[in-house]
């Protein structure tokens, strides 16, 4: 063994002798022609040789007489001759060597001594020990620690290199340029451990003394002390140099040093036996040390767990770290929006883990007064000290410390609500640095709204989001105090915490609420309604205290976070104001993109920013800075998100303002998507993407109860937005913005103002493709005739909106060839023969003409029209493609059906890449192709097609829409074609039904539809019932 037994002789000991104290003694750098065991002995012998007189043999026994003193040998060269690993690794083997040695006898205290480089040793050793649970109990044991011209680095770390004062010590006994030892030490990173500031805080534990030479030339005084406080760190001045400062001949000299060395070992030595003997009584009187404060450990009845988040922090705590952060105090973040449940989730933590450590400390950690308020709490609790005793508070934190420096065991501290851990000149800065205890047995947990406290994890951190759905209605169901089983109230509950965002706080605060309201508990249908109406009332509602141990409002936390980030970056909190007005979803950097505007005066960049433009990185700035105190969320590098109630905050937070204030924001946000939709790249995706932004801003606008237009360009915007909408096929949207545009007009100009009726005329063409066919042959009538009256039958804008008019008319199911041949004529004499108002209403007429069984001169006008479009529009605008999909149709009709479908699937590609697949046009292409298949015989993929179609329509226009019941009724002739006639017939008789309620009896989709119905009954011998839709067809 490596450990060597000095005292007492190990063959002569007798079995009874009394040992409480054991000595170790290393050794440092050995020189290169020296053999590891002679090195070993000799280092505290002179003069060197098995003659020489071994101070720690012959003449320490005498002034520690109940210890064993061992000298440690080991090749010193493999321990600093390599890296930082093999240092760390061959510290180990110290400890293992004394766990041994030490295994079979009853544990005393341990001093150290340590010469030179050996005192690095030493130092490392004790690192491992801290952060390995196998020499825990070593750790514990050692007391006191002798160094003899141990480079310690202990001054200005400038003025002292460890490296460097290591490589000069090997220099001095014989390494040379080029040896691996020589060039290892000169670097200096094997001792990064030891240089931790952590490092120093062990030490308190210990008592030091320290010995230098006064004739050393290698390690001068400034090394070879801690600079720790006098009651812990004696510094002793030897008159020796390097190599003789740790052995003692006959000399005058000699022994004048001898005698300042064994007086300081022998007070280690004693002190050594105070400790042993106090922790000897504290195993039989074994303190317990409570939590503090008691309720935060206690369990919340209505608290639902977040196994995912909460087996995040236990992993990162338990988690191995690297060699080179050995020893360090493992510190978890946990941050996220106010009151999205973050203290409730480490309470979660601790009521699941709580059996794994000695007690836990709830620090509450807003700002520096309450968390030295509670560290004199737990300075009282764990030093029982007087409540009313004066102290200072640095005295009181070190205090604390240093009670757990000497203690084993494993310790939870956290700091929760740390939301001030940036700015140092805020008088509320907190640095957390100053109370952790940096100790490898102390774990720690930081809770703050800020991204700050996730940087100041060991690893990762956890960010808190939203609860999971099912934990949502788990914890809803907990505070009404529902049977969480019963499906009824599940399903109530789901759509109450859908509405609150899944928020912890909102969720809990509100279950409470319901719970305390009889009526609205037996009726959570009711509940809603009453939340969209109390919301703000109810989210500036403070939590019961006994519930929740949450000191503030959910508008409190928001409002604290907002006053914060308007202190560092108040452009952050205008484009925080701004978002209220889009929606909280997808908010995506490039509807930023355009970062000037044609109406300064309500421009977007104008609310942010007073004066000036506007950049790219002041936007992302702004992002950073909400983001970072998570009032957005981060979806990806250029998307992000805003919870739904902090979205109802900064809206609700408006309303007891100025209105003037709120308008100014709101059509700030108009201009945005305005110019958004100006640079919005010519894909449907990217379009669609502004589509729920553009919802949320006009449901906004339609509450500012415009009286009067200061700038038409609000109008402009707004039109231009509603035909954007209507471009992408996005027809609800299109119609509320410009149902908008005319309620403004209509308010503010009067109802046969010009405006007025040109909005008219653009709403019912929305209505049409809406398939509200009655609303908008009403308003176009409406229009036609002020035009008609105050225009003349001539007027350019007359003709348009009889167009419009005459289209309507033929989805009614009225003959129109006469009005529109009479309008084509007016159209090439007012407008001329390639205007797109006269190819439009050539197209609706060679429909028409289809319609009435005029196949070929429809199919000869439809590629006049193809042609024209394919000239002025080129082949891939959406007019060209409508061309070629309504030349299909006839083809289709006229049995031409592989010229048909050679058409109709290029249209179909061309339709998709252009205007996506969502778009209604695309849908309407998808739908013949599903036709075409059919009579192609393919009726298995014709059939799928539909079902596609059917799903798809009535997702987006709607089961009443015409067009959605019509493709059931081509599905249903499929199906009928499959020889499937019961399923067919369900099918055509709700297309009948739907079709004569909203079409009408006379229309002719209708009498193909009962005609259809007729024939399927016919063929199944129901002749009765056949006989009867028969006589339901008009004559």
């Amino acid at each position: 063994m490596p450990l060597r037994q000095l005292y007492p002789d190990s063959k002569s000991a007798a079995s009874g002798d009394t040992v409480t104290v054991d000595i170790v003694a290393v050794h440092g750098l050995n020189p290169q022609s020296k053999d590891d065991a002679d090195h070993a002995w000799d280092t505290w012998r002179t003069p060197a040789g098995p003659d020489g007189r071994l101070w720690l043999r012959d003449d320490l026994p005498k002034y520690v007489p109940n210890s064993r003193i061992f000298l440690y040998q080991y090749s010193s060269t493999a321990v600093y001759g390599k890296d930082r690993d093999t240092f760390i690794g061959k510290a180990n083997e110290l400890l293992e060597a004394i766990r041994i040695e030490r295994c079979d006898v009853e544990s005393g205290p341990i001093l150290f001594l340590g010469h030179s480089m050996g005192g690095l040793l030493i130092k490392q050793a004790l690192i491992n020990a801290h952060s390995n649970p196998k020499y825990t109990l070593i750790k514990d044991a050692t007391t006191g620690l002798a160094f003899f011209a141990t480079p310690h680095s202990g001054g200005d770390w400038l003025v002292v290199s460890l490296g460097g004062v290591a490589a000069k010590i090997a220099t001095a006994i014989g390494f040379q340029k080029g040896d691996d030892v020589l060039e290892t030490l000169k670097k200096g990173s094997i001792f990064s451990d030891i240089m931790r500031e952590h490092w120093r805080h062990q030490l308190l534990k210990y008592n030091i003394v320290s010995f230098w030479g006064a004739l050393d030339s290698i390690v001068p005084v400034e090394s070879a002390r801690f600079g720790m406080p006098g009651d812990r760190e004696n510094v002793v001045k030897l008159n020796a140099d390097h190599s003789t400062v740790c052995k003692f001949g006959p000399s005058l000299a000699d022994q004048d040093n001898f005698k300042l060395v064994q007086s300081n070992i022998r007070d280690l030595y004693r002190s050594a036996l105070i400790a042993y003997a106090t922790k000897s009584k504290q195993a039989i009187f074994k303190e317990t040390v409570p939590s503090y404060p008691v309720s935060y450990m206690m369990p919340v009845k209505t608290f639902v767990q977040r196994p995912a988040l909460r087996d995040s922090i236990r992993e990162q705590l338990r988690r191995e770290l690297d060699n080179h952060r050995k020893g360090e105090t493992k510190k978890v973040g946990v941050w996220g929006l106010g009151g999205v449940g973050k203290s409730q989730l480490v309470r979660g933590y601790i009521q699941h883990y709580r059996a794994d450590y000695n007690a836990v400390f709830w620090v509450q950690a807003g700002q520096p007064t309450s968390i030295e308020r509670d560290f004199l709490q737990i300075y009282t609790l764990l030093l029982k000290a007087q409540e009313n005793q004066s102290l200072f508070i640095d005295k009181v934190i070190q205090a604390v410390h240093n009670w757990f420096f000497e203690r084993s065991g494993t310790w939870l501290f956290v700091f929760d609500g740390a939301d001030q851990l940036e700015d140092e000149r805020n008088p509320q800065f907190v640095d957390l640095d100053r109370y952790i205890p940096g100790l490898p047995s102390i774990h720690v947990i930081i809770t703050g709204r800020s991204s700050t406290a996730g940087q100041l994890s060991t690893f990762e951190g956890v960010e808190v989001r939203e609860l999971e759905e099912l934990q949502a209605v788990d914890l809803f169901l907990n505070c009404v105090q529902t049977p969480t089983k019963h499906q009824q109230a599940r399903d109530e509950a789901t759509k109450i915490v859908k509405e609150l965002g899944c928020l912890a706080l909102a969720v809990s605060l509100t279950g409470t609420y319901v719970s305390q309201a009889l009526e609205l508990s037996s009726n959570l249908p009711a509940f809603l309604k009453d939340f969209r109406r109390r919301r703000q009332e109810l989210l500036n509602e403070k939590p019961k205290k006994l519930i929740h141990q949450y000191r503030d409002s959910l508008m409190t936390t928001w409002e604290t976070s907002y006053s914060a980030i308007s202190n560092e970056l108040p452009e952050a909190c205008r484009l925080l104001t701004l978002l209220a007005f889009v929606n909280y979803e997808d908010i995506f950097l490039g509807l930023f993109g355009a970062y000037a505007s044609p109406a300064p005066q309500q421009s977007w960049v104008s609310v942010i920013k007073e004066e000036g433009e506007i950049g790219k990185q002041t936007i992302e700035n702004c992002f950073a800075k909400l983001e970072k105190y998570s009032l957005l969320q981060r979806q990806d590098e250029v998307t992000y998100s805003m919870h739904r109630l902090v979205h109802a905050w900064c809206c609700d937070r408006h309303l007891n303002k100025e209105l003037q204030d709120r308008n100014r924001f709101c059509l700030a946000a108009l201009n945005l998507l305005f110019s958004a939709a100006m640079v919005c790249e010519n894909t449907p995706q990217a379009k669609l993407r502004l589509m729920p932004h553009l919802r949320t801003n006009i449901d906004a606008i339609k509450g500012l109860n415009i009286d009067k237009i200061n700038d038409y360009e609000i109008l402009v915007q707004m039109k231009y937005l509603g035909e954007f909408a209507s471009g992408i096929g996005c027809l609800q949207e299109a119609a509320m913005i410009k149902r908008e545009v005319l309620d403004i007009n209509q308010r503010i100009l009067g109802n046969n103002h010009p405006e007025t009726i040109h909005a008219m005329d653009h709403l019912a063409a929305t209505l049409k493709d809406q398939g509200m066919l009655d609303d908008a042959m009403t308003m176009m009538l409406r229009a036609y005739e002020n035009k008609q009256e105050t225009l003349g039958d001539d007027h350019p804008h007359t003709i348009s909106v009889l167009a419009n008019l005459c289209t309507i008319l033929a989805q009614r199911g009225f003959d129109t060839e006469a009005l529109e041949r009479e309008l084509l004529e007016k159209m090439q004499r007012v407008f001329g023969n390639d205007h797109i108002s006269t190819i439009t209403v050539m197209h609706n007429l060679s429909s028409s003409l289809d319609d009435l069984g005029k196949s070929d001169e429809a199919v000869a006008m439809k590629r006049e029209v193809l042609k024209k479009w394919q000239r002025i529009v080129g082949d891939e605008h959406p007019h060209t493609i409508s061309a070629m999909h309504n030349l299909a149709i006839t083809l289709d009709r006229q049995g031409k059906i592989d010229q048909a479908a050679e058409i109709v699937v290029e249209v179909l590609g061309k339709a998709q890449r252009i205007l996506g697949d969502e778009h209604p046009r695309t849908i309407s292409v998808m739908d013949s192709v599903a036709n075409i298949l059919g009579h192609q015989g393919k009726l298995e993929e014709a059939a799928d097609r539909h079902r596609e179609v059917i799903e798809k329509r009535h997702r987006i226009l709607g089961g009443e829409h015409p067009n959605t019941i019509l493709a059931i009724g081509n599905y249903a002739a499929t199906l009928y074609y499959q020889g499937k006639l019961g399923e067919a017939t369900g099918l055509f008789r709700e297309v009948v039904g739907k079709l004569a309620r909203i079409l009408g009896d006379e229309h002719p989709d209708t009498i193909r539809a009962k005609t259809n119905l007729a024939a399927i009954l016919r063929d199944q011998g129901k002749l009765n019932e056949a006989v009867a839709a028969h006589r339901e067809l008009p004559e």
